[in-house]
């Protein structure tokens, strides 16, 4: 069996680099590598958007790095959209829908109303505190909540 030693082959560069290269071809807020693309403040408006599908922000609190390989997967989803034929626009407002449908916030406040429309304490605001139960009613204790459960 024949092991390479890393000087075998000085002229490769390290499988990080050529990792790295594949994951961030383009510089943030670049727009070479996207086909038929839009302003850059659309663009920018679009990957704001496209971040907050994933839960994520475009703010300080990331990177430099991981807002930079965020963005070169936007533009490759951009511009798979535009192979395709498709409407990156259209994708994007569909996977918000979607995103809205399943979000755990908003399951939160749909329990919270269905809850408060039949005289029930929220589940949530015993737990943790409820945004929405907080405006109308002091957070239970366990006695309270038990004696909710037998009724």
């Amino acid at each position: 069996m024949q092991t390479r030693s890393s000087n075998a082959n000085s002229a490769d560069p390290p499988a990080y680099f050529v990792m790295e290269e594949d994951l961030k071809p383009w510089e943030l807020y670049s727009l070479d590598g996207a086909e038929e693309p839009e302003t850059l403040d659309t663009m920018k408006g679009f990957f704001t958007r496209y971040r907050a599908i994933r839960g994520k922000a475009t703010n300080f609190a990331y990177t430099h790095d991981a807002l930079q390989r965020s963005w070169c997967s936007f533009i490759r989803r951009w511009n798979a959209a535009r192979r395709e034929g498709l409407s990156f626009t259209s994708w994007l407002e569909d996977r918000e829908g979607n995103r809205s449908n399943h979000a755990i916030g908003e399951l939160r406040e749909r329990v919270c109303q269905l809850a408060q429309r039949e005289w029930r304490i929220c589940y949530v605001h015993l737990v943790e505190g409820c945004a929405n139960c907080s405006e109308t009613r002091d957070r239970p204790t366990r006695t309270e909540w038990e004696h909710q459960l037998e009724l």
